[in-house]
């Protein structure tokens, strides 16, 4: 599988990356000024796969990463990888060629990987039915929780109010046998309420009319309201543990605020102990949080089963054959930990940890202690050698020290022949590594074991260290290139932060080189600011990284691509500009003169020649491009750079098609005829060809010789020194040798048209 492109989120400096595609030729190259976020990008790149952050990585706000990539897929996998599930479902798999994951962390710092992209649109929208089924059901076991409470009250409320009737009439004068009072009749006998006997027995018959009512409702809607009372147990679990959540969450908040802005309520007095405690809780509470929700959701369902009119035993069956049908169906985090395990993994290389030590401790290896210097290249330097602690308990110290001499003897060889391959030179380097143990002068550390490396030539030995930075470097990436082949079958994708940052120009342009090399096994992305690890050539491979407010530290970073490298500032693309801006010495751009770009140098030295022929004083400047194919991006770093400018192009198929690429990517709101980008007459292939044959003769070749074709077919087809001879006839006109007189007419014609054409730049 192949990163097609990526995305980052709430991390460090970063708010949003955007989705970026990468170059699809697998080396792609991230330029921009220390503290743009180039490192940051890598970062999140490598988090992706191995799921670890701390708090440092967190943003003020306390906003949560996410980190999303996009790999291509090879045919025919999700066939082989994945069971049939329903047809919707099976036919998006069938079209699919890409997988999208994302992985996101929470606020215990622990993260998840799931689906995305097309996959994800599908789980929504079967979620979104779902929901809206459990919507609408919801609201009618909502309506039926809430007569029921009103019924039951109202029962409640019946059943005190019998007790009192009784009660009264129990006691009513009416129920006193013998006794008459003033001759009058049991029925007109009242008591203290004023309530005849009567009213009593007419209110008592109403109230067991009314919670008979109650009981009917209840007998006959008995199935429903059992659901309802199962549905509102687990509801009012799972609102206790999400107040639980919510209070862990603030704990956790506070934490990560201590830690991120060193302010807030600190929890830093809790024991790491205390704090697991803290952090499993957090964990069993999201887990119990799910699964209460699930049933939750089973009970809705069930509940409009029954209201269907399934019995009870009809509506479990139809809810055990859903749990069966989702049991086979795919959770967005299932999919997204499967495909995970298949897609290529990131791996850093930088040099705290990556360059080769000059000694290290056994004791730093074996718990692991990554903080400690060159710790990556040690490591890397033991699994290429397959080497473990037990291979150092060896009793024997005269067999030791022999396996070590042959260890050493092979992993030389191997370093020669990789430094022949990638880097093309022939050297006599050797890697020695040793086995050794501090004096008794090392305090606490006396007797204990190190492990010592050296690079050997031709009769002198010495530490990495003091070998030149070039060395060190393609030997400890030796040693990660090659660890990584020995660790698995898994693809790698190299992140290279700022590769050989201390090494000379053609150092660099070695590292290039390699990169280039190893791009069919491995996609590379690398972070830099040097312009000899820039392919002007291949400016696909460019993202281009800075902070969206340059004078502001705290601002976040953003990234162009190649067609956006217009809104790039002009340290970020100082790297570009070195490549392409300057091949005459101090010639720099003009701020308040038309910038006209022409295709290279010998150009350049011949449109100055035709300005001081023609005496022209226009407000017009020529800027070299190094060729042609770097046209369309000086045009970006001067629209970037809010400077007037223009293209002088030539009549030739090159030229054309620069031309084109123009109207994509520079001039976009303008398509067709562009005032910006001139294009000169059929007649002149290049810009010797404002010349006539004759005086390209006298004045420029100053021979005799007969030609037959155009100026420029002329000096191409005998591969002649154009620059050196446009600027010879540059410096014959400063010097006063060759003035517009001397030109004939067909060339004082042609300059002429030159300048009508130039004066439209005022």
């Amino acid at each position: 599988m192949k990163l097609q492109a990526f995305r980052i989120e709430n991390f460090r400096s970063i708010v949003d990356t955007g989705m970026q595609t990468i170059s699809p030729d697998n080396i792609t190259c991230l330029i921009g000024q220390n503290e743009s976020g180039k490192t940051s990008i890598l970062e999140g790149l490598q988090v992706f796969s191995s799921g670890n952050i701390s708090e440092d990585v967190l943003r003020s706000d306390l906003s949560l990463p996410r980190v999303t990539c996009r790999f291509g897929a090879p045919e025919g996998y999700f066939k082989n990888k994945l069971r049939p599930v329903n047809d919707e479902f099976d036919r998006i798999i069938d079209s699919l060629d890409t997988i999208t994951l994302v992985r996101s962390w929470k606020a215990d710092l622990k993260s998840q990987v799931d689906i995305g992209g097309e996959l994800l649109v599908y789980f929504e929208e079967s979620e979104e039915k779902k929901n809206k089924v459990l919507t609408e059901i919801g609201e009618k076991i909502n309506e039926l929780f809430s007569e029921l409470n009103d019924k039951r009250a109202k029962k409640e409320t019946l059943s005190s109010e019998q007790i009192d009737i009784q009660q009264k009439l129990d006691k009513h004068p009416a129920k006193r046998t013998g006794l008459k009072l003033f001759k009058k009749k049991t029925d007109d006998l009242k008591d203290d309420n004023d309530n005849t006997i009567d009213e009593l027995n007419n209110a008592l018959e109403k109230n067991r009319k009314d919670i008979n009512n109650i009981n009917a409702f209840l007998d006959d809607n008995s199935t429903l309201i059992n659901v309802v009372d199962e549905w509102s147990d687990i509801v009012s679990v799972l609102d206790d543990v999400n107040n639980r959540l919510d209070e862990i969450s603030l704990r956790l908040e506070e934490r990560h605020q201590t830690m991120t802005l060193l302010s807030g309520p600190s929890m830093a007095d809790l024991s790491r102990g205390e704090w697991e405690k803290v952090l499993s809780e957090y964990k069993s509470a999201n887990t119990r949080k799910e699964e209460l929700e699930k049933e939750r959701d089973l009970k809705i369902l069930k509940f409009g089963f029954v209201q269907e009119g399934l019995d009870e035993e009809k509506a479990s069956a139809k809810l055990r054959k859903i749990k069966r049908d989702r049991h086979n169906e795919y959770l967005t985090r299932e999919l997204g930990e499967l495909f995970l395990g298949d897609c290529p993994h990131f791996k850093i290389f930088e040099d705290f940890g990556s360059l080769l030590p000059n000694r290290i401790d056994m004791e730093d290896l074996v718990s692991d202690n990554q903080n400690v210097e060159g710790y990556k290249a040690a490591r890397n330097f033991l699994t290429l050698a397959e080497l473990d602690y037990t291979f150092f308990q060896q009793p024997s110290s005269r067999i030791l020290k022999q396996k070590i001499e042959n260890l050493n003897a092979k992993l030389t060889l191997d370093f020669q022949d990789f430094w022949q391959q990638y880097v093309g030179k022939h050297n006599k380097i050797r890697i020695n590594f040793e086995l050794d143990h501090y004096s008794t002068n090392h305090g606490e550390k006396a007797g204990k074991p190190y492990l010592e490396f050296w690079v050997k030539d031709e009769g002198e030995r010495l530490y990495p260290k003091q070998r030149s930075r070039g060395v060190r470097w393609f030997l400890s990436f030796y040693l990660e290139l090659m660890a990584a082949s020995k660790k698995g079958k898994k693809q790698i994708i190299l992140l290279v932060d700022e590769p050989g940052v201390s090494l000379h120009a053609r150092a660099q342009e070695d590292v290039l080189k390699v990169f280039e090399d190893i791009k069919e096994n491995m996609q590379v992305i690398y972070t830099t600011h040097s312009p000899n690890l820039v392919d002007i050539n291949k400016l696909h491979r460019v993202l281009a990284v800075q902070r969206d407010d340059v004078a502001n530290h705290r601002s976040t970073t953003v990234i162009l691509d190649a067609a956006r490298l217009g809104d790039a500032s002009p340290d970020t693309l100082s790297p570009l500009q070195s490549i392409m801006g300057n091949p005459v010495g101090n010639q720099e751009f003009s701020i308040d003169k038309y910038n006209i770009i022409v295709n290279d140098v010998g150009t350049f030295y011949l449109m100055n020649a035709a300005m001081n022929l023609t005496g022209y004083k226009g407000k017009i400047h020529f800027i070299p491009s190094t060729d042609s194919s770097s046209i369309p991006l000086m045009c970006n770093i001067l629209m970037g750079w809010g400077m007037k400018f223009a293209v002088l192009l030539f009549h030739n198929e090159k030229e054309i098609e620069v031309a084109r690429q123009l109207e994509k990517i520079v001039f976009t709101d303008s398509p067709g005829e562009n005032e910006y980008i001139i294009i000169m007459p059929d007649d002149f292939k290049n810009a010797e060809d404002l010349l006539s044959t004759l005086d390209f003769k006298n004045m420029i070749l100053k021979s005799r010789e007969g030609i037959t074709v155009c100026n420029s077919e002329y000096i191409s087809s005998n591969d002649l020194p154009r620059n050196f001879l446009m600027s010879k006839f540059l410096g014959d006109i400063n010097k006063g040798n060759i003035s517009r007189s001397d030109l004939d007419e067909e060339s004082r014609e042609n300059l002429v048209l030159l300048i009508n054409i130039l004066q439209r730049f005022k």
